[in-house]
């Protein structure tokens, strides 16, 4: 979130001194993303924690901390196991709990990884895509030793259609409400026959597409460069909130492009084996992303921000980080290398 929740630092800090047992000297507000409120927590001792902050006001949120019960319980095996061990995972409570409540609120207090995120670093450098895609092959290749009960395993979800087309209605029936929603009307109805074009190629491949369980491998579920910590020429990954057990699409469809060729060479070394890409599941998930996302980003501006400089955000992250994306798909696609697709 770009704007502090409502709730004074200092009651806070008390809050989770009294839950976790640690001295803090001060947190830190850190604007960032919109699933949850980030805090750095500084201690006395020069420790530091990540606390995520969920809002049960909040219908992303609610979402959020329903996706605690799976994703926690994964990352403290990952971590503590040995299995994965450079990721963000989270700090058990006195009780011995993975998350704390207070409230109408939620948090998670996790490690702190220091170092910048690669969100700006866009175009890779050839060292970081080869660490991607090591790690990329490396969550497949554990796949087998994860507890695999309470993990989501992959529906094709295109639920988020209905808020889409809704919100597509309401900015067509409107007459801008303010200049925000004004800008958010042009953009998105000047883009409608792509969208809903779109969003018919994802459900006809929803609709065909059959994938045996045991082809399900783990996926990060959202590996692009804003949850990914490049520090001491190691590579950390972060918010986990989006694993699940899905084909081995899921990890490679957001590394299509001009690089690709890079990528999936050091994915295939790792993996040590031949592999076959199924270009419909590629097509699926580059399209469902960005429509997802889209769908998420007007919903927050037209219901659920209080704050003008989060609809300013979600605004420009529409504008330059999703509708300018659609046309690259087919582009990418063709140039994946005909010796690997099925």
């Amino acid at each position: 979130m770009i704007s502090k929740f409502k709730i004074e630092d200092e009651q806070l800090i008390l809050f989770i001194q009294k839950n976790y047992g640690i001295l803090i000297k001060d947190i830190e507000f850190i604007p960032v993303g919109d699933s949850a409120y980030s805090y750095r927590v500084n201690c006395f001792d020069e420790q530091q924690y990540y606390l995520k902050l969920f809002d049960h006001h909040n219908d992303r949120q609610r979402e959020g901390i329903r996706r605690l019960n799976y994703y926690l319980p994964l990352t403290w095996d990952l971590y503590h196991q040995g299995l994965f061990i450079n990721i963000t995972h989270p700090m058990k409570n006195y009780l011995g709990s993975l998350s704390t409540t207070l409230e109408d609120i939620t948090l998670v207090l996790f490690n702190f990884i220091v170092g910048e995120t690669l969100a700006e670093a866009y175009p890779f450098s050839d060292e970081i895509l080869v660490g991607i895609a090591k790690s990329v092959a490396t969550l497949e290749q554990i796949t087998p030793h994860v507890n695999q009960t309470l993990l989501p395993k992959e529906s094709f979800d295109i639920t988020f259609e209905t808020d889409l087309l809704r919100c597509i209605s309401i900015l067509e029936k409107s007459n801008s409400i303010n200049d925000l929603n004004q800008s958010l009307r042009e953009l998105v109805l000047l883009k409608k026959g792509q969208i809903l074009s779109s969003m018919n190629v994802v459900r006809e491949i929803r609709n065909s597409v059959h994938i045996n369980a045991s082809q399900l491998v783990l996926c990060h579920g959202d590996m692009w460069g804003g949850n990914i910590i490049y520090h001491n020429h190691q590579l950390f990954f972060l918010d986990w909130e989006s694993v699940i057990l899905a084909p081995p699409e899921y990890n490679l469809f957001g590394y299509i492009g001009s690089s690709f060729d890079i990528f999936i060479s050091s994915y295939i070394k790792q993996l040590d084996r031949k592999i076959q890409i199924n270009l419909d599941l590629i097509r699926f998930y580059s399209y469902r992303a960005h429509l997802r996302n889209l769908s998420n980003w007007v919903m927050n501006i037209l219901f659920r921000n209080t704050d003008e400089s989060q609809s300013i955000n979600d605004l420009d992250m529409i504008r330059n980080h999703c509708l300018n994306r659609f046309d690259q798909i087919e582009p990418n696609i063709r140039n994946i290398r005909c010796d690997i697709v099925s």
